[in-house]
């Protein structure tokens, strides 16, 4: 069964919990801040902070423009993750980008990393912001912007911590992610750039790109899967497989089933500038969809226990593939099962794909 929300009941008890401990410390020292309204202000430095992946800077990417666009003479600094800086540079999403590992990404509770990410967030306050989005509604990521000391603050009161924001949000958890996120700049006045969706790219001579790599194991579709559409697809197609960690042991296995293949291997720059030309993607839930999706380029998406309605990628031409029978497993997983990605077969993917190119070909004769 997928999950219709972001947090699951677990999560939300225990955050909750911690924040009421935190609460009154954090509220008493709010009383001696000063407090601002928005309008009052003049707005020039904005920050947005987002440190997961590299998909999830991807699928806020145009709320990030529409916030350039609201306050044109406003610098905006975005805080990400250490792999999506040049990428976002690149995309020039922000003006001014800064790598950043906090230690919960990785589920790490050493004090010293705390220590770190508290001092970073004093030297971020020292830049003056006046005003900050967090998108997450992590308790986590709540206490860091609170420490970067910025005018006014938005973000969502989900997991508790509503007292770190000067102005929190209720979060409606069924929306997508790219959804919440326009959702709460519109609170601060935003307008949102509804009509920036890049052109569909139809490249026919391109090749349809497979790219199964994953942050985690239970999002990966089988090797074997690959193989069996890679050899379906290669009568009629060009494939390229993108070199990654993961996609090791898929290689090999395409060289000893001696099927035709391409390879392409690159940073995330160069990546991006190669998929263009490209004439599809294949890939699970991860980084590749939402580049393929952002940069027009038709997606088919494998979706296992996820919920596609929360982070699929988003653009004119972007399918989902998802499994035909509901999840039965034990409730030792939430939103990631490697079940569930086992279910989706080969042939479905192969008939969507042919589907896809053949519908594809027809809008480009019109």
């Amino acid at each position: 069964m997928m999950a219709n929300q972001v947090y699951n009941t677990k999560i939300l008890f225990w955050s909750r919990l911690i924040s009421t401990f935190f609460y009154p410390y954090y509220t008493f020292f709010n009383f001696f801040r000063k407090k601002y309204i928005l309008e009052d202000i003049e707005v020039k430095k904005i920050l947005v902070t987002e440190y997961h992946r590299i998909g999830d800077v991807l699928m806020i990417a145009k709320t990030l423009k529409s916030i350039k666009s609201s306050f044109p003479q406003s610098r905006l600094i975005l805080l990400c993750n250490n792999p999506v800086q040049h990428l976002a540079e690149h995309l020039a999403l922000a003006d001014e980008v800064y790598p950043i590992k906090v230690p919960w990404t990785d589920w790490s509770w050493s004090i010293i990393k705390w220590i770190r990410i508290w001092v970073f967030a004093r030297q971020i306050a020292k830049k003056k912001i006046d005003l900050a989005f967090d998108f997450k509604g992590d308790l986590r990521n709540s206490w860091f912007l609170w420490h970067t000391k910025p005018k006014i603050s938005f973000g969502y009161d989900v997991t508790g911590g509503g007292y770190f924001f000067t102005n929190a949000q209720e979060m409606n958890q069924e929306l997508h992610q790219t959804m919440r996120a326009n959702n709460l700049v519109t609170k601060a006045g935003c307008k949102i750039i509804m009509d920036n969706q890049p052109d569909l790219e139809l490249n026919d001579k391109g090749s349809i790109v497979f790219h199964n790599g994953v942050t985690d194991p239970r999002r990966s579709w089988p090797i074997d899967y690959w193989v069996k559409l890679a050899k379906s697809l290669s009568v009629k197609y060009n494939i390229t497989i993108v070199k990654t960690p993961e996609s090791i042991a898929l290689i090999k296995q395409l060289k000893d089933s001696e099927i035709k293949v391409d390879y392409f291997e690159g940073d995330l720059i160069e990546f991006k500038l190669w998929l263009k030309k490209q004439q599809c993607m294949i890939a699970p839930d991860s980084m590749a969809g939402h580049l393929a999706a952002y940069i027009g380029i038709p997606t088919i998406s494998l979706f296992g226990a996820q919920n596609p309605k929360l982070t699929s990628p988003l653009n004119k031409i972007s399918v989902l593939v998802t499994p035909d029978s509901k999840c039965v497993h034990v409730s030792d997983h939430w939103r990631l099962c490697k079940d569930c990605m086992n279910s989706i077969s080969p042939e479905k993917v192969a008939k969507t794909v042919f589907r896809l190119l053949s519908r594809l070909k027809t809008y480009q004769e019109i």
